[in-house]
């Protein structure tokens, strides 16, 4: 039991460290709710645990190429984003239904290395293992929005937040979509 803990804790870390970031700019937002935040979360979390599931089942993954044009979506919403401001200083708040769905779209697109880490653990895992798992992370993506949250409000932090946050959000958006074409090698899907 011990061991199906820690190496469900070990999986989820090392695969979902640089979400802190990406919640910290989220929560960043002023007008962004925080259980937007951790229900997109959740949604993204879930999304790529039952790819996961589907993939150790089947026994083999869609390309990492193609799943790396999920890398798009942040692209899109940087540049959504920059657009809507129009002025820097304007904060544009997501809709409750988009905000979800825009958070959980950017934990999805900058999952495929939590793919490529789950599948091959599922298929090694017993059924109670996989309990296990899948309790060991849904407590742990509440631990992430937390820390996230904290860390967004840390007044060091906040204060950068305020009054980069607008500039930051697209460009780490932006760069995470291109690192994630990278990565998974879709820039050979456009040559």
């Amino acid at each position: 039991m011990l061991e199906n803990i820690i190496t469900s804790l070990l999986a989820f870390v090392s695969t979902n460290i640089d979400d802190i970031f990406i919640l910290m700019l989220f929560y960043g937002r002023r007008k962004q709710k925080p259980i937007d935040i951790v229900l997109g979360q959740y949604l993204g979390i879930g999304t790529l645990v039952l790819v996961s599931f589907v993939g150790a089942a089947i026994g083999s993954l869609i390309d990492q190429k193609y799943i790396g044009l999920l890398g798009l979506f942040p692209i899109y919403l940087a540049l959504k984003n920059v657009q809507q401001q129009g002025n820097w200083n304007d904060e544009v708040p997501l809709r409750t239904g988009a905000g979800i769905i825009a958070i959980a779209g950017v934990t999805i697109a900058n999952g495929g290395d939590n793919i490529g880490v789950y599948v091959p653990l599922l298929t090694t895992m017993t059924v109670v293992a996989k309990v296990y798992m899948v309790v060991v992370f849904a407590m742990m993506t509440y631990v992430w929005c937390m820390a996230a949250r904290y860390l967004a409000r840390h007044p060091v932090v906040a204060s950068y937040l305020d009054r980069f946050g607008n500039i930051i959000t697209p460009l780490v958006l932006f760069g995470l979509g291109i690192f994630i074409l990278w990565e998974s090698g879709s820039f050979l899907l456009f040559f």
